[in-house]
């Protein structure tokens, strides 16, 4: 039974770092692409 919990609290753990990792990435990308638009109006 303990193994079970464990594979189970490794999976769950992996779930959820890549849920982060997929937030971060979209963060990033939203900031990067705001970054662009503020660079393009000072800029312009």
């Amino acid at each position: 039974m303990t193994i079970e919990l464990i594979h189970l609290t490794t999976q769950i753990q992996q779930w959820l770092n890549l849920r982060v990792a997929r937030h971060l990435a979209a963060q990033a990308a939203k900031f990067h692409r705001e970054q662009d638009s503020d660079n393009r109006t000072v800029n312009a």
